[in-house]
């Protein structure tokens, strides 16, 4: 019997695809759960910004394949999204770039703006209206209808082989509360998974932890291939960023091989997302 070939996808986050032995299996629908500040769109960013950055410079993704290949199984092959595609509910791509120009080095903004598909189904821009009063006073169930029309045509035409960014879970079923209640959320979160392993590629959903209640937070867990919890850890007067995988399916086997409990981490002008200390259990068998 011929062994199944298996695709990982890195995230472009050296310090992190090293742990992970290099990347995520392709088709995962990924979630980055997050408190306020603690590094989840940091992360997305740092992940579009990098890859971008792999595909565009052959000879700096060959470094960085052969690196990360010694890391992976025979059967498994490593591989990059063709494009990125960001899809909000929040903001305009001008806030994004402004938002990266004030944080990262010109790279960033500048790979960001270049080779990235946005596409903006913020309220301002999918529903006009004459100012802010009027605009949830002019959205009805047919207007909702429409912004899930074209998410989803969105997703159809740029998420196959891609990686995608949806910023975020939150906005968009705010976006569509009229039109869907909670259970209807579920069950578009898990077609959205079982399309994410069609797709190939990877999609990253955006979540401020808190918003959806602790619940509503595990069942979007529960339907999610790998979750990613971004919070602070407080250690006398100074607070540290760290990061922690609660599941991952096709992953979460080999880290726990190795007592990886928690990362601490953090962002950088230059490197953005960053992963500076692994935690570890050591004396479990």
């Amino acid at each position: 019997m011929i062994p199944i070939k298996l695709n990982k996808i890195p995230t472009g986050i050296s310090t992190f695809d090293t742990i992970i032995r290099g990347g995520f299996p392709s088709g995962s629908l990924v979630l980055l759960l997050g408190d306020a500040g603690a590094g989840n769109v940091e992360f997305a960013y740092s992940s579009a910004a990098m890859l971008s950055l792999l595909k565009n410079n052959p000879e700096k993704y060959r470094s960085v394949k052969e690196q990360l290949g010694i890391l992976v199984t025979k059967n498994e092959d490593l591989k990059l999204p063709e494009k990125i595609c960001y899809i909000s509910f929040a903001h305009s791509k001008e806030d994004i770039l402004a938002e990266l120009g004030h944080g990262f080095s010109q790279e960033f903004t500048t790979q960001l703006s270049e080779n990235m598909i946005f596409e903006d189904l913020s309220l301002r821009s999918f529903f006009p209206g004459d100012g802010w009063l009027c605009m949830e006073a002019e959205k009805s169930m047919d207007d909702e209808r429409e912004l899930l029309k074209k998410f989803l045509s969105t997703l159809d035409s740029c998420a196959r082989n891609n990686l995608v960014i949806i910023d975020s879970l939150a906005s968009l079923f705010r976006g569509c509360s009229r039109y869907l209640d909670w259970n209807d959320c579920v069950s578009f979160l898990e077609e959205l998974q079982g399309e994410s392993r069609k797709w190939d590629g990877l999609v990253y959903l955006l979540l401020d932890r808190g918003i959806l209640g602790s619940m509503k937070e595990e069942e979007v867990m529960d339907v999610a291939d790998g979750v990613l919890v971004f919070e602070w850890f407080q250690e006398g007067f100074s607070r540290q960023q760290t990061m922690y995988m609660k599941k991952f399916r096709g992953v979460m086997p080999r880290i726990a091989r190795d007592y990886v409990v928690k990362f601490d981490t953090m962002v950088t002008g230059n490197d953005g997302f960053v992963v500076t200390n692994v935690k570890r259990i050591f004396g479990r068998k």
